[in-house]
């Protein structure tokens, strides 16, 4: 049980820091980046929904910080899953598989976890 609790930890603790590294690189630019050639209709919804981003990125400092401080795991998980789901959507659906990588590695990360927080599931579904 030792293991999957310090396994359960550091997932915690890499999906908070992901976060919020992701995040703020958004704002600091301090990683160089690229989303390289998109389909047409992915930049007309990246240009109709720009003007939201910057609050996007600042709730995922928030739940990154929350995560690496153990504040309200169970919950921020729930609040994160659907953010997981729609940010692995967009990008399988990009049509460029080599960079859905950081995607997959947030839904595996999420999922995991909110497997090991199962049990303080349990009440939402009784």
């Amino acid at each position: 049980m030792t293991t999957l609790t310090n396994t359960s930890k550091l997932f915690r603790v890499i999906l908070g820091l992901f976060l919020i590294i992701y995040a703020l690189n958004q704002f600091l630019h301090f990683i160089p980046f690229t989303y390289g050639e998109m389909p047409e209709n992915t930049k007309d919804f990246i240009d109709a929904v720009a003007v939201y981003l910057p609050y996007l990125y600042i709730f995922e400092i928030l739940i990154g910080l929350l995560l690496v401080f153990n504040k309200w795991t169970p919950f921020v998980l729930i609040v994160l899953f659907p953010l997981t789901i729609s940010f692995l959507i967009f990008n399988l659906t990009n049509n460029d598989l080599s960079k859905t990588w950081t995607a997959l590695i947030i839904a595996i990360l999420n999922i995991f976890l909110l497997i090991n927080y199962k049990k303080k599931y349990i009440p939402l579904f009784s």
